[in-house]
């Protein structure tokens, strides 16, 4: 399995990169539980996280109208036990290329998530902003620079 140090820190509010700001935080994780503990993390303390995740979807439905929502079950890479995440996605109706970036996990795959984490009830759960198909070889390569 793929471990990685610890996160960053954010950068001060007078970054020397124009743009880059700590408005927003980018947490890139290869472990479910690992996306859990960030994504929480961020949400209690006010935080504006957004999760790169990496994970095998192994369920996944879509809505018909109105809603044309699609949910997905994820699941660690490396295993099948608990804890499991509910995802949804709500982009998926509005365009071609969502809706062909989206289908291929009507059955299982492998995906890279952009998201943030959002409380249901007494549940928490991963709102999608962009998934698509990622290969081992794309996970390893993203690995490579997260992890050095």
């Amino acid at each position: 399995p793929i471990t990685r140090k610890l996160f960053p820190q954010p950068v001060s509010d007078h970054s020397v990169i124009l743009g880059v700001s700590k408005s927003a935080m980018l947490r890139t994780c290869f472990r479910l539980g690992e996306a859990l503990n960030a994504g929480c993390h961020g949400t209690r303390h006010n935080e504006n996280i957004i999760l790169e995740l990496y994970a095998r979807v192994t369920e996944s439905w879509r809505d018909g109208l109105p809603w044309r929502k699609q949910h997905f079950v994820l699941r660690d890479l490396y295993h099948d036990k608990p804890p499991h995440l509910l995802a949804l996605y709500g982009h998926w109706s509005q365009g071609q290329l969502w809706a062909a970036d989206s289908e291929v996990f009507l059955h299982a795959a492998k995906a890279r998530v952009i998201g943030t984490m959002k409380r249901d009830g007494m549940q928490w759960r991963l709102q999608i902003l962009s998934i698509w198909e990622a290969s081992w070889e794309d996970i390893r390569c993203v690995a490579d620079v997260c992890c050095i």
